[in-house]
C-alpha cells in the first residue's frame, strides 16, 4: 500500500512541471513553405516572443515542407481550425483558396491575420489584419528602375510566385502599370503589348511555385532562348535563393549584363 502511495505521489509530483509549463495560448504562424529562409526570419520573431513571454504563450510554426499550389498548406489551415488554436497567421499561397478556408476559422471563432501575402479585396473581412509590404509599390520600384536604365522601353520577361499568390499578382500589377503608364482594373494588371515602347516575351509570365531550383532553371531558359531580352524582372528572390546556380546562370551571360544589354533586376 505505501509504495502504491508512493509511486502515486510521485507521478503527481513529475506531471507538476508539464501542467505548469502549458501555454495559455496557442497561436499559429503558417507561411507559404518552411523551406524560404525568407519565411524564416517571421519563425525567429515569433519563437522570441514566446521566449520572452515566459511560456505563457505557444508559437506553432507549421506549414508546408515545400513549394505548391497551396493544397498542403489550406490542409494545415483546416487542421489547426480542428485543433482550435486560439489564432492563425497565415501568408496565402492560394488567396481564393484559403479564404473558403478561413470562413470555417471565422466560423468557429478563430481570430486570423495574414502576412506577407493578403487575400483577395472581397474576402478581407475574413481577417483581422494584415501584417506585410504594400506589394504594388514594389512592382512600381522595381519598373521605375527598369525604366531609369531602359527608358526607350524593351522586351521584359517577368518571373512570379505562384499564379493564385496575391502579393506577387500585386506586384505583377504594379510592375505592368508603371511601365505602360496605364491603371489596370485589378492585379495582375494587363499584359504588356506595346504599350510606352514595352512588351512581355512569350511564355512570360513565369510562375515558380516558390520552387527555387524551378525558377533558376526558368531564368536559364528565358535568357537562352531571348538573346536580345531586355530586362528579366523576378517579383521575388526566387533565384537568389539558390545562389551557387543563380551565379553560374547570370555567368553565361556575363557581357550582356555587364553591358546592361540585358537587366537583372532583382
Amino acid at each position: 500500500m505505501k509504495k502504491t502511495l508512493l509511486a502515486t505521489a510521485a507521478a503527481a509530483v513529475i506531471s507538476l512541471p508539464l501542467i505548469s509549463q502549458a501555454a495559455d495560448y496557442t497561436f499559429a504562424l503558417v507561411p507559404k513553405n518552411m523551406n524560404n529562409p525568407f519565411f524564416d526570419l517571421a519563425r525567429d520573431g515569433c519563437k522570441k516572443a514566446e521566449e520572452e513571454l515566459g511560456g505563457s504563450v505557444e508559437c506553432l510554426y507549421i506549414g508546408p515542407g515545400e513549394h505548391g499550389g497551396g493544397d498542403e498548406q489550406i490542409q494545415v489551415v483546416q487542421d489547426l481550425i480542428t485543433r482550435k488554436v486560439d489564432g492563425i497567421a497565415v501568408a496565402p499561397s492560394n488567396a481564393p483558396a484559403m479564404a473558403k478556408a478561413l470562413q470555417r476559422a471565422q466560423d468557429a471563432g478563430i481570430p486570423v491575420i495574414t502576412w506577407d501575402s493578403d487575400l483577395l479585396e472581397k474576402d478581407k473581412a475574413l481577417r483581422v489584419s494584415y501584417v506585410g509590404t504594400k506589394n504594388y509599390d514594389i512592382g512600381v520600384n522595381l519598373a521605375k528602375i527598369t525604366m531609369k536604365l531602359k527608358p526607350e522601353g524593351g522586351t521584359i520577361c517577368i518571373q512570379s510566385g505562384g499564379a493564385a499568390a496575391a502579393n506577387h499578382n500585386e506586384r505583377m500589377q504594379g510592375i505592368r502599370d508603371t511601365l505602360s503608364g496605364t491603371q489596370s482594373a485589378e492585379p495582375p494588371g494587363d499584359r504588356l503589348t506595346g504599350q510606352n515602347g514595352w512588351t512581355e516575351a512569350e511564355g512570360c509570365p513565369l510562375y515558380t511555385n516558390d520552387d527555387f531550383p524551378v525558377s533558376v532553371q526558368q531564368m536559364a531558359d528565358i535568357l537562352a532562348k531571348f538573346p536580345d531580352l531586355t530586362a528579366f524582372v523576378p517579383t521575388g528572390g526566387f533565384p537568389q535563393f539558390v545562389p551557387k546556380a543563380y551565379r553560374q546562370v547570370a555567368e553565361k551571360h556575363k557581357d550582356r549584363i555587364m553591358n546592361k544589354d540585358t537587366l537583372l533586376v532583382v
